[in-house]
């Protein structure tokens, strides 16, 4: 008999959607599919490794290929600085027999190959969250500024405006900040009566769902609310200061000099708030370029970055 056909699965798991794709061993992609979020958190990688499961299963099942695949890579949301979870989950997937090897490492770290393969660039995620990644020309390993997640990071991201947007609404219903257009956005777009009920919808909110309230900042912003476009400016100062830091030599990456006939890395834009038609990307591709910078037009989809990183190994 013939050995099966080396199949590999590739996962991009953000905080708000999963996206998998199957290849065969030259890349060609085989098979898709689109899940929920797969944020990984402290103790419940069980939670998100049934989830990968039944997504790896229902797509196998979808392409009718078989499982194991040969290796699975799956960029995750929050996996970076939890090795032991991240240990746990790969074994549990090897376990569960969807594939014969597992990589986890970070959503940020599979877009950034999809969109630099090895090479330099610069990579800035402002979706749920946000992070930065960098490699210089001297092929240095990725180095990283930001994401530290909701309590100690996530400046710039769509759960920091969010988050912004319901603590400005409060302040200005209570007379202790401006009155802004945010308070009846905000109870609208929860369908909630008063800004008193805000605290039991906190109980149960997830970050995602602070996320979701972006978009309708942004438009309030373009509205001319003088509070949305405070929060839309400060959004757009820490995304330029993740950027900032890396090419000044912060996250441990060598400066990126600016010299004759050598251009600094391009800068790739990923998340939805910074992709392709994303909310805030013109403002930040104008901050980028005023600044010198050389912001990428491609459209990075992090799936099949992790693919070829299944692939390498």
């Amino acid at each position: 008999m013939s050995p099966a056909p080396r199949r590999v699965v590739g996962i991009d798991g953000g905080g708000t959607r999963t996206r998998l794709l199957l290849a065969d061993s030259t890349g060609q992609i085989l098979g898709q599919r689109e899940g929920g979020g797969g944020l990984l958190g402290v103790g419940d990688e069980e939670q998100v490794g049934d989830q990968l499961v039944r997504e790896v299963r229902a797509l196998a099942e979808s392409t009718g290929e078989p499982l194991p695949v040969a290796v699975l890579c799956a960029g995750l949301a929050g996996v970076a600085g939890r090795e032991e979870a991240r240990r746990r989950l790969e074994a549990r997937l090897v376990e569960r027999d969807v594939a014969r090897r597992v990589c986890l490492v970070s959503d940020a770290e599979v877009a950034f190959t999809d969109a630099f393969g090895e090479g330099p660039g610069i990579l800035l995620v402002a979706g749920t969250g946000s992070i930065a990644l960098a490699r210089s020309e001297e092929g240095d390993p990725l180095r990283r500024v930001g994401g530290w997640g909701a309590l100690l990071g996530d400046e710039g991201s769509g759960y920091g405006i969010g988050l912004a947007a319901l603590r400005a609404a409060i302040r200005g219903s209570e007379a202790r900040g401006p009155t802004t257009l945010l308070t009846g956005v905000v109870l609208e777009a929860l369908g909630l009566d008063s800004v008193s009920e805000l605290g039991v919808w906190v109980d149960t909110a997830e970050k995602a769902d602070f996320a979701a309230l972006a978009p309708r900042v942004l438009e309030a912003a373009d509205g001319g609310d003088a509070v949305s476009l405070e929060i839309v400016k400060r959004a757009v100062e820490s995304l330029m200061a993740h950027v900032g830091a890396l090419r000044s030599g912060g996250g441990g990456v060598p400066r990126f000099e600016s010299a004759p006939r050598v251009a600094l890395p391009g800068i790739a834009l990923v998340g939805g708030l910074i992709e392709p038609g994303g909310p805030l990307r013109r403002r930040v591709v104008e901050r980028l370029k005023a600044s010198g910078a050389r912001p990428l037009e491609k459209e990075v989809q992090p799936a099949r970055g992790a693919v070829e990183i299944a692939l390498r190994r």
